[in-house]
């Protein structure tokens, strides 16, 4: 038997080169549910090498991932757990403030009865809590993928892992940015543009196999079915706050 994740050949249930099991599942929803748990207690197994690997070959990365490849790359839901914590403590420490506070604080008010601005609660909630926002939203993302990329040979729970560990990867670009002056408009535009480029760039390499024409096209309507989601699920959001009032 080949194993997939070090190619070598091998008898038994584990590959005696690598300690893979011969038994690589398909990526399902439960499988993604049984990587839950695991991912806890094992959150830094491999980060660094899945790191280095999305800064290098992220679509190939995480196609390899996807493939059965899976023994040296940190799992996709610990990965984003990690990323986004590390995001969240680095501009708590530095006093700075993330590009989510900065968004959803222009979503944040609303008008009230007399016309005056007011903030709306359910916008903080998401403020205070960016890491349950992030996961609330990666399934609108993978959504989007999917239908965007729906000729390809993934389904949607195999979008899911491919959007984890792309949005983790981009918390870590958003953290190196958060070293320099995010108080420059400039800076933060620049830092959303690379974490844009990254996720063509991530895209185009994971599915590769189409002409560069078709990939740019799919990746304008994945973003557009994306915007869209988003519209309505704050439109929603308002229609739901009004309604309680």
């Amino acid at each position: 038997m080949k194993c997939k994740n070090c190619e070598k050949i091998f008898n038994g249930n584990f590959c005696n080169h690598c300690g893979q099991s011969s038994r690589v599942r398909e990526i399902d929803l439960r499988y993604l549910l049984n990587e839950v748990p695991e991912s806890i207690f094992q959150i830094n197994h491999g980060f660094l090498f899945t790191v280095k690997e999305l800064f290098t070959r992220p679509g190939h990365a995480i196609g390899e991932y996807i493939n059965g490849k899976r023994t040296n790359y940190s799992k996709p839901i610990a990965f984003i757990i990690l990323t986004s914590a590390i995001y969240v403590l680095v501009n708590y420490f530095i006093g700075g403030v993330t590009f989510m506070d900065d968004f959803i604080a222009g979503l944040s008010l609303g008008r009230n009865d007399t016309g005056e601005l007011a903030e709306l609660k359910i916008y903080s909630w998401l403020a205070n809590n960016q890491t349950y926002t992030l996961l609330f939203l990666l399934p609108f993302y993978s959504l989007a993928s999917y239908f965007a990329f729906k000729k390809s040979k993934y389904n949607y729970t195999e979008h899911l892992v491919l959007n984890f560990y792309i949005t983790g990867q981009q918390f870590i670009i958003y953290t190196i940015f958060s070293f320099i002056n995010v108080k420059d408009d400039f800076l933060v535009w620049m830092a959303l543009i690379v974490g844009m480029f990254f996720n063509y760039w991530a895209f185009s390499q994971f599915f590769g196999k189409q002409k560069l024409i078709m990939k740019i096209v799919r990746i304008v309507l994945f973003y557009s079915f994306l915007l869209l989601q988003i519209l309505i699920f704050f439109i929603i959001v308002v229609l739901i706050w009004k309604l309680t009032k």
